[in-house]
């Protein structure tokens, strides 16, 4: 019998030979490459007997290549592929040998069609395991199971005659005589055992875990400004408002100059290659979008346009800009507007129409009431045609008196006015009788249904016909993305244009300039600009916000870079961020009064935002609650991790600066799923690290959906992602908050980290006892950063990680520690000063500290 030197000399010989047959005849045929080939290497380089031969075996349709048996057993199925078929491996995963079927092996069409033909043929004889080969490249799969679907199992490949080479005694031991009648295939495809994680939060541990956090004292003085100039200002009646606050620069950008890595909100490929254009509004004017819509009212005919834009845009606050602001003195000359919001939609699809009707008719009243249209006049204008019809039938003039005509039609008058719809539209359509177009902008269709949607977008084109109105249909990208929907828009001619999110910089910076200017004003007429009867402490409030102001314009950046990056595009909740801040109870607004009084002024350090931002309005950190979600997460899913999002972060950051059809940066979900599914064998816990990162926008899909990866095939990393993969995930700040929410599989590590919190409770939060509270938090941070170590490492001797380049085989916890370290270091040497100091002054937080994240220490040093 042969062994595995004698097979090794063998293999050598077997593809010397062929590879001089090749030469002298060229492309050869599949019965070559059995000949020539696969059967000298079952039977000269593995030991297989004549006997063990089964050839061109009859199944079902055509014939199977090999069926090797052991007596009445059948073995193995081998289905060949002549020489000239290759099988391409894909390039990132070079260095493995072990695939999942399902994962991106299959993007090869070689190979997912070679081992779906060898599956069936299994099925057919049947036969447990299978082998599909070129002669050069071998693919053994189990292709029939009982424990899991046969595409959730791996596939072990043998790429090349060289690989064979050098890996012989692995194929050997694998595909040889006597390695299969041992049971070989049995242990190489077994399915492993893995027992279920007993996983614990430590904030679950607490008896009181939704223990609420007070607002700081100024939350009541500061809500008038809060909800009336970091809001939204779309709706608010004072025009001033959109006038010194609308942010008219360039879209939102961040770039990232050590990765040369550049995010920005710009338009979704999906519809620039539809034509749509930016609305690049001006600081007198509209853009490109507001001239269209002033030339079609102008020219009075029937036209839709669609604005389109992320959630949080500012579509709203544009259109209301136009209308009352910028194009105020035009549309008073030359159009009527009306408003209509699906905020509060009607239950019923089919009464959309009549709700619409209803509040055009509404507005009318209020705001056009001078033009008359419902006089008697007017309305006898309105129906003229029905009146003539009347006329001619039922309602002879010659044959009644002046005043029983007038008392008949009047019945029929009160009939038609009680039919809104078509009362509502011919009323309407009187304004062009004043030189007038109407004009209809529909907003917040999105919170709706997709058919509601459609049902929207086709009433929006026949009131454009009906009333020759311009109407205006304001949507998120992703509405627009979906199926449905875009098959509604597309089959009109429409305008599209988008919306870019401005800087949360500039827009924050004209807000809080104009509550400086509100603040000089008397008593009184801060309360008519504020529309409130809160009385508050105008100094106070203004002290405040002038500290606020310094210290995110001055002296730290990173407060906006967190927000914007965070929000990405949505301004409404990077508003909502900075009035968390306002209002937070970890915002300790008498200290910084008091430094402000004594010094002049006070910088608000980051971590005093951060964590704002991060409780809200919780004592402790819960992922669900909170605006920062968990990145070291996990469930109990197969294989799940605490580094899955992670992992997921660093590999589209990988990708970030590459180009694509979708745009730029995004990466296939096939292929993400095809690498995580290779090496981790774990799609669930995948599946539910991406719907999390969605949650909070760290990704982005080429959807634009928040919600949903239904539809979507690619996806890339965001502002967000980038924010958190790159700084947030290394501050203290993060760590000593996160590890409340994070389940753990540790009893012991949770017992102490749960009494850690208990502990530090327990410590006033005052400066003398500083240090003591801070050496508390340090320890419970290095008992979470340990486990999460030792967490990482197990995966990467279990994973076989450092076989792997790129992404994933990174090991993300040892430099999450040093930089950890870091900042635990300049922490305790500042705390040492301040106490040699024996000064509350707030700690200025150093330039020179090596690496803090490239932003300040994010740790309460100034309790």
């Amino acid at each position: 019998m042969v062994d595995s030197d004698e097979g090794l000399k063998a293999l050598s010989k077997i593809y010397t030979d062929f590879g001089d047959f090749c030469k002298k005849r060229g492309q050869v045929t599949e019965a070559d490459t059995r000949a020539k080939v696969i059967d000298r290497v079952l039977k000269e380089a593995l030991g297989w007997p004549e006997d063990t031969f089964n050839r061109e075996v009859p199944v079902h349709e055509g014939y199977l290549d090999y069926l090797l048996t052991y007596g009445k057993r059948n073995l193995v199925v081998i289905e060949a592929k002549r020489e000239g078929i290759p099988f391409e491996v894909p390039k990132t995963l070079k260095t493995r040998r072990k695939y999942k079927i399902s994962g991106s092996i299959k993007t090869d069409p070689h190979i997912k069609e070679a081992i779906e033909q060898t599956h069936y043929y299994s099925i057919e004889i049947p036969v447990r395991y299978a082998v599909a080969t070129n002669g050069y490249a071998w693919l053994v799969f189990r292709a029939i199971r009982e424990d899991i679907p046969w595409r959730e199992g791996y596939l072990i490949v043998f790429q090349s005659a060289g690989e064979i080479k050098d890996l012989f005694t692995e194929f050997w031991n694998l595909l040889s005589y006597p390695a299969v009648l041992n049971g070989s295939l049995d242990k190489a495809f077994s399915l492993e055992i893995v027992e279920p994680r007993l996983l614990t939060r430590p904030i679950s541990l607490l008896k009181n875990p939704n223990a609420p956090l007070l607002r700081n004292r100024f939350h009541a003085q500061l809500h008038p400004f809060v909800e009336g100039v970091f809001r939204d200002i779309g709706a608010r009646e004072q025009l001033e408002i959109l006038e010194k606050c609308y942010v008219h620069s360039k879209s939102l950008r961040i770039v990232d100059e050590d990765l040369k890595l550049v995010i920005e909100d710009s338009i979704p490929q999906f519809i620039r290659v539809e034509g749509a254009l930016e609305t690049k509004p001006g600081k007198r004017d509209a853009g490109p979008l507001g001239e269209e819509i002033k030339q079609a009212v102008s020219k009075g005919e029937g036209t839709v346009f669609l604005l389109l834009g992320g959630i949080g845009a500012g579509k709203t606050t544009y259109l209301n800009r136009f209308f009352r602001y910028i194009e105020k003195p035009f549309m008073e000359k030359y159009g009527l507007w009306y408003y209509v919001d699906f905020l509060a939609p009607p239950a019923e699809e089919d009464q959309l129409e009549l709700f619409v009707k209803k509040t055009i008719l509404s507005q009318l009243r209020e705001k056009y009431g001078d033009l008359e249209l419902e006089s008697r006049d007017s309305l006898l204008l309105a129906y003229e045609d029905r009146i003539k019809a009347l006329k001619a039938s039922v309602l002879d003039a010659e044959a009644l008196t002046p005043v029983e005509f007038e008392r008949r039609l009047n019945v029929y008058l009160e009939k038609w006015i009680k039919d809104p719809n078509e009362y509502v539209t011919r009323t309407v359509r009187l304004s062009r009788n004043h030189g007038k177009t109407n004009v209809l902008c529909i907003d917040n269709v999105d919170q709706l249904s997709p058919n509601f949607q459609v049902r929207i977008f086709h009433l929006a084109q026949r009131l454009a016909k009906e009333l020759k109105a311009v109407v205006v249909v304001a949507l998120r990208e992703e509405s627009y993305y979906s199926v449905n929907i875009q098959r509604a828009f597309t089959a009109y001619n429409n305008r599209t244009f988008h919306i870019a999110s401005p800087p949360f910089g500039k827009l924050i910076s004209y807000r809080l300039g104009y509550c400086r200017e509100v603040l000089t004003l008397p008593p009184e007429e801060v309360v008519i600009r504020l529309g409130t009867g809160i009385k508050f402490d105008q100094s106070e409030i203004s002290k405040f916000l002038n500290i606020i102001e310094y210290s995110i314009f001055t002296k730290n950046r990173n407060i906006v870079r967190f927000i914007e990056s965070l929000a990405f595009g949505n301004m409404r909740e990077a508003l909502d961020m900075f009035a968390t801040f306002l209002y937070s109870g970890t915002t300790n607004v008498d200290k910084m009064l008091k430094i402000y009084d004594r010094d002049g002024q006070y910088f608000v350090a980051f971590h005093e935002f951060a964590k704002s931002v991060i409780l809200g309005d919780r004592r402790y950190y819960l992922d669900s609650e909170s605006k920062v979600i968990n990145l070291f997460d996990c469930g109990q899913e197969r294989n799940s991790s605490h580094l899955t999002s992670l992992r997921l972060l660093a590999l589209l950051l990988e990708h970030a600066n590459e180009s694509s059809p979708e745009g730029k940066g995004f990466v296939s979900m096939e292929q993400v799923y095809g690498v995580f599914l290779d090496i981790f064998d774990n799609e669930q816990d995948l599946n539910r690290a991406i719907n999390h990162l969605l949650r909070k926008q760290l990704i982005q899909l080429n959807t634009r959906s928040l919600d949903s990866t239904k539809n979507a095939t690619h996806i890339r990393l965001s502002s967000a992602g980038w924010f958190y993969f790159k700084f947030l995930v290394r501050a203290f700040a993060y760590l000593d908050l996160v590890f409340q929410d994070t389940p753990i599989d540790d009893r012991d590590a949770v017992n102490k980290l749960k009494q850690l919190i208990i502990d530090v409770d327990e410590i006033a939060e005052k400066q003398e006892f500083m240090s003591e509270r801070m050496e508390l938090r340090f320890e419970r941070v290095e008992i979470f950063l340990s486990y999460l170590l030792k967490q990482e490492q197990k995966e990467h001797e279990r994973f076989s990680l450092k076989q792997h380049s790129g992404a994933l085989s990174q090991e993300f916890m040892p430099n999450i520690i040093v930089q950890y370290e870091k900042e635990r270091d300049w922490i305790k040497s500042r705390i040492s000063e301040k106490a040699e100091k024996q000064t509350d002054d707030t700690l200025e937080l150093d330039k020179k500290v090596p690496d803090l994240t490239q932003m300040e220490a994010a740790v309460e040093v100034e309790e």
